[in-house]
C-alpha cells in the first residue's frame, strides 16, 4: 500500500471515529439525496464541511439541520422561512436545540394534503360548487389553487368547510363569518405568541429553562389554549345570544 493510500485510510479511519459523515453517508442517514444536500448548501442552509484531503466530511449538525429542514418543509414552510429559521440556531448547537425548534415551528395540528380535482371537490360536495364557493374554502384555509387547476386540500378543513355550506344561508354570509373568525384569530394567536416569547422563549435563551422544559411546556400548551379557547367562545356566545334577545 502506498503512503498516499495509507494516509486516505488514516483519513477515513479518523472521521468514522469522530462520527462523521461522507455526503453519500449523509443523504442516506437522512433520507435525501447527495444533489438535494448540495443543493441546500448552495443555498445557505448548511455549513460548509470539513475537509480532508479530496474528501468532505459532515457532523452532528448537518444531520440534525437536514432533517429539520425537511420536517418543516412537510409542514409548508417555504426555503425562505426554513432559511430565517436556521439563522437563530448556532453551527455548533446540541441536538435539543433542534428539537425545540421542530417543536415551536411545528404545525399545531397535522397537516394532511391531497390533490384533487374540480369533479373529485365537487363529489365530495355532493353537488356541482359554484366559484363562489371555491373562493370561500381558499378563503377559510380548505384548499389552495395548483398552477395546472387541480387544488391541494387540507382534509381535516375541508370537511368542516363542506358541512358549512350544506347549510341554508348565502355564500356572502360563510364568507363574513370566516373573515370575522379570521381576524379575531388573528389577534389570539398573535397575544398567546407574545406571551409565549416572554413567558418562555427569552427565559430559554437566557438559560432559565431546559430544552425538554420548553418542549413539554409546548405539547402540553397547544392543546389547553385550543379548549380554553372553545370554552371561552362558547361562553361568550350565550352571553352575547342572551344580550340580543334581551334587546
Amino acid at each position: 500500500m502506498s503512503s498516499e493510500d495509507r494516509d486516505a485510510v488514516d483519513t477515513v479511519d479518523a472521521a468514522s471515529a469522530a462520527g462523521e459523515l461522507t455526503i453519500d453517508e449523509l443523504a442516506a442517514r437522512t433520507g435525501t439525496t447527495v444533489r438535494t444536500v448540495r443543493f441546500y448548501a448552495s443555498q445557505g442552509l448548511l455549513p460548509p464541511p470539513t475537509r480532508r484531503g479530496r474528501i468532505a466530511y459532515y457532523d452532528s449538525s448537518h444531520r440534525m439541520r437536514l432533517d429539520l429542514i425537511r420536517s418543516l418543509q412537510e409542514h409548508g414552510y417555504t426555503l425562505a422561512a426554513i432559511q430565517r429559521a436556521l439563522e437563530r440556531i448556532p453551527d455548533d448547537a446540541p441536538p435539543a436545540t433542534y428539537g425545540v425548534q421542530a417543536a415551536v415551528l411545528a404545525p399545531w395540528l397535522p397537516d394532511e394534503t391531497e390533490s384533487i380535482t374540480r369533479g373529485d371537490l365537487d363529489r365530495r360536495a355532493g353537488r356541482a360548487v359554484t366559484d363562489e364557493e371555491v373562493d370561500y374554502l381558499v378563503e377559510v384555509g380548505a384548499l389552495s389553487r395548483n398552477d395546472d387547476g387541480a387544488f391541494t386540500v387540507w382534509t381535516n378543513m375541508l370537511g368542516h368547510a363542506l358541512e358549512l355550506m350544506r347549510l341554508p344561508v348565502p355564500t356572502s354570509v360563510l364568507h363574513d363569518s370566516a373573515s370575522l373568525i379570521g381576524q379575531h384569530a388573528t389577534a389570539v394567536a398573535e397575544g398567546l405568541t407574545e406571551i409565549f416569547i416572554k413567558a418562555i422563549w427569552e427565559p430559554y435563551r437566557r438559560g432559565e429553562m431546559a430544552h425538554e422544559e420548553v418542549v413539554a411546556m409546548l405539547t402540553r400548551l397547544r392543546p389547553l389554549a385550543v379548549q380554553g379557547l372553545v370554552s371561552a367562545f362558547v361562553q361568550a356566545a350565550d352571553h352575547a345570544a342572551r344580550r340580543g334577545l334581551e334587546d
